[in-house]
């Protein structure tokens, strides 16, 4: 029994981290060209300028699948030695 809760409690505290960092929103960023002048700053956000990120996504993503995995084959021996 404490196995299960323990199990089932650390893929609870997975998701949530999962889905506390997906609700992150990117936060924009104050130009520095142009601080000596009387222009208006220009805001911009970082996922314009970075192109390479989406491949990050995608390991993120597999890592977070093999984790998944990972899990349902331990719960899955656990309860398979009960028996």
């Amino acid at each position: 029994m404490k196995k299960i809760v323990l199990i089932f409690s650390i893929a609870i505290l997975l998701m949530a981290v999962n889905m506390a960092s997906a609700q992150e929103q990117p936060k924009p960023k104050k130009d520095t060209v142009n601080i000596d002048t009387d222009a208006k700053p220009t805001f911009y956000y970082t996922a314009e300028d970075e192109a390479a990120e989406s491949k990050g996504n995608t390991t993120t993503i597999a890592i977070i699948a093999g984790v998944v995995v990972v899990l349902a084959g331990g719960f899955f021996l656990v309860m398979k030695k009960k028996k």
